[in-house]
């Protein structure tokens, strides 16, 4: 295909062949116009459109990859997020994962809290477990919200741990009771889903957090998600 300058080149010598001027000069008759097309046909084309390969993370310190040492607050060096954007770096990754963030406390700002991604995962809700409550009370209507943004939500379960001081029988069963839940809401309201519990085994830093090597399985949980949810992302 002639270049944008080869095209109005032939243009003017056309014109000139013919008598007249090109464009932009002028003589007794006054300027000579150039069809519209053929300015059109001379614009470069633009580029295809990429693809939107944006996500917002809502979670606590499982997604933030935050745990406990020695009652400092630290954070695995390929914490989700940054291993997300590691091993897909076509995404644009708005994290506001915050440690010990409840289900509830997301909820209570998430109706105004401004969101331009294309996808929002949510994995907040294991502390509603542990403390005897369920996440149902506010994960449906979060999932209605997203999509009448227009936008894709992805659920998560709920990572594993072991029996410790501080992880009681009640706490675990908790766990597995809302994880239950999430995956049949995801499953009855056609929702994205992220299976943190089957990313074993269970490896913990402290009580309650998973060593380096286990958020490391359950980010690869999540990127799997996000690559069923929107595959052209996963090969920019």
């Amino acid at each position: 295909m002639k270049s944008a300058s080869a095209t109005l080149l032939a243009v003017s010598m056309a014109l000139s062949a013919c008598g007249g001027k090109s464009a932009g000069t002028t003589d007794a008759a006054g300027p000579v116009p150039v069809a519209p097309a053929v300015i059109a046909a001379a614009q470069p084309m633009p580029d295809k459109a990429s693809p939107d390969c944006s996500v917002v993370l809502y979670g606590d310190s499982i997604l933030n990859g935050s745990y406990v040492k020695e009652e400092l607050s630290m954070r695995h060096a390929r914490h989700p997020a940054a291993e997300l954007k590691a091993q897909r770096p076509a995404w644009r990754i708005d994290d506001r994962t915050v440690p010990g963030q409840s289900l509830a406390k997301v909820a209570k700002g998430f109706h105004n809290d401004p969101r331009d991604a294309r996808v929002v995962v949510i994995e907040s809700g294991i502390a509603e477990g542990w403390s005897g409550g369920t996440v149902l009370t506010h994960l449906p209507w979060m999932i209605e919200a997203v999509r009448f943004e227009g936008k894709i939500p992805v659920l998560t379960g709920y990572s594993r741990q072991t029996p410790n001081d501080f992880m009681t029988p009640d706490k675990l069963a908790g766990r597995d009771r809302i994880d239950d839940e999430a995956k049949r809401l995801a499953r009855d309201m056609d929702v994205e889903f992220a299976d943190f519990g089957s990313a074993g085994p269970v490896e913990l830093i402290d009580e309650v957090h998973p060593t380096e090597d286990y958020s490391l399985r359950l980010t690869a949980k999540l990127i799997e998600a996000l690559d069923r949810v929107a595959p052209e992302c996963s090969h920019l």
